[in-house]
């Protein structure tokens, strides 16, 4: 799939869905405002929820990239993550208005738990302790970007790092 026309359609998803209820925005609009062609739409997803899935896949995939290549503390390491999620901030805000929040937090729990896994985030191999660990980085990550004015990537790799120490 190309992630620049996953990318449109999410934030063309975004401010339709500002609107007006997803189950009101027709997919000929979306794909319109998107620069999208419908068959693109069809051959990809399903669901419209399946735009947002697939955008935090790509948005945590490219993050791992980007971890790989490096060996830094945990507070670079978590200012990287929030400076790559914030050009999608706003976008999220609105999903988050118009209660798509549990589906949010599960997709970001779902790429936390990838990133435990792989060891680009230490921690242990135990289930319980991933899904804690998970479940609660994401609700930082939904409760940072519900926020009115959101402490800067670089406040957030702090505020991280001295939770997880």
């Amino acid at each position: 799939m190309n992630q620049v026309k996953n990318a449109a359609l999410f934030h063309s998803l975004a401010t339709l869905h500002a609107a007006a209820p997803l189950n009101e925005i027709p997919i000929a609009k979306l794909t319109a405002t998107a620069h999208v062609s419908r068959m693109y739409f069809y051959r990809n997803f399903e669901t419209y929820d399946d735009i947002i899935d697939r955008h935090i896949t790509d948005l945590v995939t490219s993050y791992m990239r980007a971890v790989r290549k490096r060996d830094d503390t945990i507070a670079s390491t978590a200012t990287l993550f929030f400076t790559a999620l914030q050009p999608d901030a706003e976008a999220f805000k609105i999903f988050l208005a118009h209660d798509e929040s549990n589906h949010i937090q599960h997709n970001f729990e779902l790429g936390l738990q990838r990133l435990i896994e792989q060891n680009l985030i230490q921690g242990s191999n135990d289930p319980y302790w991933r899904a804690f660990t998970a479940g609660g980085l994401s609700r930082v990550i939904t409760v940072w970007l519900s926020s009115a004015t959101p402490e800067s990537p670089v406040q957030m790799g702090t505020k991280i790092a001295a939770i997880v120490r």
